[in-house]
């Protein structure tokens, strides 16, 4: 099976359980894929993240509801919202209006989306050629990082700001590697506009821990690795188009999904910022085995 046929067991799950309370957690054993490698995966093949994508599903159900006039408090409590006053706002935030502007309205509840492997790579008017490199292939042995993360509506800035005072105020060398990537926030989190991001500095295993900051031991792992040239001089689209374009040479070379339970190791997809020679980069990591 490829990887869109595992993450369609998740879109399942989540059309069967609309009504209940859906996890990440829950939703990464459905695929069969650890926790952080389910959650990239699925943003990358669905456009959004796990809880915008179930967030918005509700409220397609939902405005059925309201135009058969249900009573708003029933819908609000039906699809996991704490009050009728935080249904109501997310409902206006999604549809512009009021849900009783709605009311006796015809709507169809969009089909539940079939997801389909990348053809090709769209990126808009990004110089592919310029801001990417050919994807090499690279293991990362076992390392000690101490860890941190931010959930905030700017959370790299926040958690990079705080570990990077950390390794001043605990003497750890400026150019130790340091990792990032995304990690999923609540239901209700997302539904604030919160995104969440955890970074990592590699360190030796006897580091102290302080608040904040905890010790990690990362297993070995070889990984897809693409650079891309000046990543912050378009970064919302150059980054995103980055981490499409490896996921298609992932596919495209035949590496295959290892789903083969929960309790797998977990899989971590990082972002790696480099100076080199005056130039900046960031290099992807898309994990293999």
């Amino acid at each position: 099976m490829s990887y869109v046929e595992y993450l369609q067991k998740s879109i399942d799950y989540i059309e069967e359980n609309i009504k209940q309370p859906i996890t990440i957690e829950a939703c990464a054993e459905v695929a069969g894929f650890s926790k952080y490698h389910f959650y990239r995966l699925f943003t990358l093949f669905a456009g959004v993240p796990l809880m915008e994508y179930v967030r918005k599903r509700r409220l397609a159900y939902a405005m059925q509801d309201v135009n058969r006039g249900r009573r708003i408090l029933d819908i609000a409590l039906d699809y996991e919202y704490g009050s009728e006053r935080a249904f109501r706002r997310a409902f206006q935030n999604e549809y512009g209006e009021a849900p009783a502007r709605f009311r006796n309205k015809h709507y169809a509840i969009p089909e539940k989306p079939i997801l389909k492997e990348n053809k090709s790579i769209i990126c808009g008017g990004i110089n592919m050629e310029y801001h990417f490199s050919d994807v090499r292939i690279e293991k990362l042995d076992t390392m000690y990082v101490t860890s941190s993360y931010a959930i905030s509506d700017d959370p790299e800035a926040d958690v990079i700001n705080f570990m990077t005072e950390w390794m001043v105020n605990n003497n750890i060398d400026i150019k130790s590697r340091q990792f990032g990537f995304d990690i999923p926030v609540s239901e209700e989190q997302s539904q604030k506009g919160l995104r969440g991001y955890e970074y990592w500095i590699k360190v030796e295993d006897n580091t102290n821990q302080s608040e904040g900051v905890i010790l990690k031991t990362i297993e070995e792992c070889e990984y897809a690795i693409l650079r891309i040239t000046n990543p912050f001089s378009n970064p919302f689209e150059v980054i995103p188009a980055g981490w499409s374009r490896l996921a298609e040479w992932v596919r495209l070379n035949d590496y295959m999904p290892d789903c083969k339970s929960k309790g797998n190791k977990e899989k971590y997809w990082l972002e790696e910022k480099v100076e080199e020679n005056g130039v900046t980069y960031m290099d992807l990591y898309f994990p293999l085995n």
